[in-house]
């Protein structure tokens, strides 16, 4: 179980960062906004119309934001969570923190980032991609690589330099 911040945390273990491979950080959030504005609860049928996305556009940007613990969804309902209040009240700062420290959490995330601490050097894209093939499996290693560095990028915890195809931990700020 995640404690995030002050107490206010995750209610399950993340364990996999497959759902997280087709989505961004600003269709989470609109996502949280959309059920925010609505009361914090909203059937999921009403919050894809007011987002205008198809339902199942929608189920993996839904399915994120539960793997996050910014929602929890039950009997077609949509609730934002105790963590997601919390980002939306944060600044772009915070929210990176915020993101930050979920992502930290996430198994296949920290597998990338021991490598390359324990390196030392920054890794070759390849050499990653291996490593996760061994773990989810080569069919979605790609598409996780792709993920790793987006949410890493945007948390500041790596650096990727598409040109060099190199992946680097960065310092985190505080």
């Amino acid at each position: 179980m995640s404690n995030i911040g002050d107490g206010v945390g995750r209610e399950t273990p993340v364990t996999d960062f497959r759902s997280m491979s087709k989505v961004s950080v600003g269709q989470i959030l609109g996502l949280v906004e959309a059920v925010d504005e609505v009361g914090g609860v909203a059937d999921a049928a009403t919050i894809a119309r007011e987002v205008d996305m198809d339902i199942d556009r929608l189920g993996p940007i839904l399915g994120a934001a539960e793997f996050l613990g910014l929602v929890t969804v039950e009997d077609g309902d949509i609730r934002i969570t105790d963590l997601s209040r919390k980002l939306l009240m944060a600044s772009v700062r915070e929210r990176k923190k915020i993101i930050r420290e979920i992502i930290d959490d996430l198994p296949t995330f920290r597998l990338v980032m021991d490598m390359a601490r324990n390196a030392g050097t920054p890794l070759g894209r390849q050499e990653v991609v291996q490593a996760l093939a061994d773990r989810v499996g080569s069919h979605q290693a790609e598409d996780v690589f792709k993920a790793l560095v987006y949410w890493g990028r945007y948390a500041e915890l790596v650096r990727y330099d598409s040109e060099s195809e190199q992946l680097t931990v960065r310092v985190a700020p505080t």
